[in-house]
């Protein structure tokens, strides 16, 4: 869940940095109060210093932008992690949960970086794993990480809570991600994850990288709503929270309603990994 106090939000143009003042219960509240935009959600390690795979998130924001010929208020991703590093320093928490938003409606080019204290999820999620239900939507522009979906999805956000940790998105009968993670399944010792139609996540990819490192064999396809049955072990990806064991979608238990064997295996490796796997803000 996330923590309702202690939020920064700054305000970035071209000639100001400002602090802005929510009072709104999490990052989604407040980014739905702010112009459309493109976004991307991670957290920091090493006391506030290092994030696993910035270059991506920063491309998540930067290349769109070219593409869309809208110049940042910071035009080098050199500079905003300048930015992003002053802003994390004086930040009263181990670690911090960051979200940056490109404003591409309204003020075009001006960035916002919303903070907050870093709240891991218990430890008994990832030894226990996590409910998950269905949706029938998708998104409509999956490459891309956009704040308008976040409005899009709101009633299936509602949904969670309760004993329901994620919804997994659905396009002609198969799932495809969850809306805010990426989606794993394993069937007959394979690791699998939808290879179109979805966000490439930053943590998913690392998975991949494991996965390949341990020689485990991966394939690219999403699985059918109606070969759930077959599935042997299931798990979300996603920067905040890491691996996160799936144990049940809807009413169905994944296969004995047990965190399996291959995803204890990659949770443990990681952990072992995340510090060398990070790169320095700086």
């Amino acid at each position: 869940m996330e923590m309702t106090q202690y939020m920064l939000v700054f305000k970035i143009t071209r000639s100001a940095t400002e602090r802005l003042d929510f009072n709104l219960p999490d990052f989604d509240s407040i980014t739905t109060a702010l112009p459309s935009g493109l976004y991307t959600t991670f957290r920091t390690y090493a006391g506030r210093t290092k994030v696993i795979g910035l270059r991506s998130h920063l491309d998540r924001l930067y290349l769109p932008a070219k593409v869309q010929g809208i110049v940042p208020a910071i035009r080098r991703q050199s500079a905003f992690r300048e930015v992003l590093s002053e802003l994390l320093l004086p930040m009263d928490a181990a670690e911090t949960r960051v979200r940056l938003i490109l404003d591409t409606s309204v003020e075009i080019g001006t960035m916002y970086i919303l903070l907050q204290p870093m709240q891991p999820l218990p430890p008994e999620i990832y030894i226990q794993g996590v409910r998950v239900e269905i949706s029938r939507t998708s998104r409509e522009k999956p490459s891309l990480k956009q704040t308008a979906f976040i409005r899009e999805s709101a009633f299936d956000r509602s949904r969670v809570g309760g004993g329901v940790f994620e919804i997994l998105l659905t396009s002609k009968g198969r799932i495809l991600e969850g809306m805010t993670s990426n989606f794993f399944y394993v069937r007959d010792g394979m690791l699998c994850t939808a290879g179109r139609g979805v966000l490439i996540g930053v943590t998913r990819q690392t998975v991949l990288a494991i996965a390949k490192q341990q020689a485990i064999k991966v394939c690219s396809k999403a699985i059918a709503l109606n070969e759930l049955s077959f599935i042997e072990e299931a798990v979300l990806t996603s920067s905040s929270r890491g691996i996160v064991p799936v144990v049940q979608i809807g009413e169905r238990p994944v296969a004995d309603g047990q965190v399996g064997t291959m995803t204890r295996k990659l949770i443990a490796l990681y952990e072992q990994q995340i510090l060398s796997l990070a790169e320095d803000i700086l």
